[in-house]
């Protein structure tokens, strides 16, 4: 069994969506159900203008604790004439993820496509642009237009394996999460679910979520079993709200772990024009990351990246064979890979080179020339260089003076 997020990389589950006319899917709609949680009534309008964009032969479900913004949410739906909503006050606990789990858990039983949404607030100042953005990507990318909408069920009865399909994880100049960090602390309470649950998954702290932000269209099928825990309001501790072993923030990490122990697949689904605005800042961000670590991590695209996954253990593993180690090359591999062997305390006697220049010492490290390097063949030498074709020099130049106990930093498949 494989990770889900190496399953979404792997079969590539991401989907870009146009709109497309509503009426090719009326005779799913009567299936499907939106549930919406609202708290926050001074950004109420920005959220009435999706519901607007909703079929009509959708049913929608309103829910929220307050009852102020279900009164100004019903009168601005009234006032438009939309029908098929139903309106929820519930418990002022466990706030989005408990509206959807214990709230609306017996209503979803009568349909058999559900997507659930809520509002958000940032939390300072200084996040409130990509707060906003954050908005635009769990709003759009699941209730974009009518259109989408249809685009989005399509997709559901075109491919029966998939389950959950939810907006990408969120960008920002402040967020960490699409790098690779979605766990944030997280890990733990979701593991736990896991087993609560008894879910036939694969979980695994060096492999990140990929549903972030409790916003999702799901198969019933698919998330069946995470509504038969029979949840209830007292499961959630609002006062732990700010750690992160919060129930709820391991809930909307664990939906597509529910969904593989069904059987189903989870894919990221997006409007064109958010994969614009995605793609832009994603390459933007990219560049920006490559050139400042370049000093201390000198590779700069994803073969080499990958090269070096591969190959790191192997040379670290080398090293700790050996009592006395050497590298060959003094220049920026060379001391990339000195910093690698410090990590696990690993301290090469010296650098080679083939002509030292008159540099006698590096980072605290002597640099010693080839020729001048006695007892050669009871040394062990990492060859840190890049170059294929001087890599190929290096070896034969080690071979003769009788060294064959060397290994090749960047050599492909070690």
């Amino acid at each position: 069994m494989k990770n889900v997020y190496d399953i979404r990389y792997e079969n590539n589950l991401i989907y870009v969506l146009s709109s497309a006319p509503e009426a090719l899917w009326q005779e799913i709609y009567s299936d499907t159900l939106i549930i919406v949680y609202l708290y926050y009534l001074d950004t109420l309008s920005v959220y009435l203008h999706y519901l607007d964009g909703i079929p009509e032969a959708i049913h929608v479900c309103l829910v929220s604790s307050r009852k102020e913004v279900l009164r100004e949410a019903r009168r601005h739906m009234e006032a438009s004439g939309r029908k098929n909503i139903r309106y929820i006050l519930k418990e002022n606990r466990g706030r989005d993820v408990s509206a959807l789990l214990v709230t609306c858990a017996d209503l979803i039983k009568d349909y058999e496509y559900v997507c659930f949404l809520h509002d958000k607030k940032e939390r300072s100042a200084e996040v409130k642009r990509d707060t906003e953005l954050w908005i635009k990507n769990l709003w759009g990318n699941t209730v974009g237009s009518a259109g989408y909408i249809g685009r989005v069920l399509q997709l559901f009865l075109e491919n029966p394996s998939l389950g959950v399909l939810a907006p990408p994880e969120p960008v920002g100049d402040h967020f960490c999460t699409w790098y690779g960090y979605g766990w944030h602390d997280s890990f733990g309470i979701t593991e736990e679910l896991v087993e609560k649950l008894c879910l036939d998954t694969d979980i695994r702290q060096d492999k990140p979520p990929v549903t972030i932000g409790t916003a999702l269209w799901f198969r019933r099928d698919a998330l069946q079993k995470l509504f038969d825990h029979g949840w209830e309001y007292s499961d959630f501790d609002d006062e732990g709200l700010r750690r992160q072993d919060y129930l709820s923030y391991g809930i909307e990490r664990i939906f597509p772990y529910v969904a593989q122990d069904a059987g189903y697949d989870t894919g990221t689904v997006m409007t064109e024009a958010y994969a614009a605005i995605q793609t832009n800042y994603l390459q933007h961000a990219a560049n920006l990351i490559f050139k400042e670590a370049e000093p201390f991590f000198p590779v700069n695209n994803l073969a080499d990246l990958e090269r070096y996954r591969s190959n790191k253990s192997s040379v670290i593993e080398f090293a700790k064979r050996n009592q006395e180690v050497y590298l060959y090359g003094a220049g920026t591999m060379g001391q990339f890979c000195l910093s690698l062997l410090r990590k696990e305390n690993i301290q090469p006697e010296g650098f080679v080179v083939s002509k030292g220049g008159g540099v006698s010492m590096v980072d605290c490290i002597p640099v010693i020339e080839l020729e001048r390097l006695e007892h050669l063949p009871g040394r062990a030498v990492v060859i840190t260089v890049y170059a294929l074709e001087v890599q190929d020099e290096i070896a034969k130049l080690l071979e003769e003076r009788g060294c064959q106990n060397y290994i090749r930093m960047w050599e492909k498949g070690i």
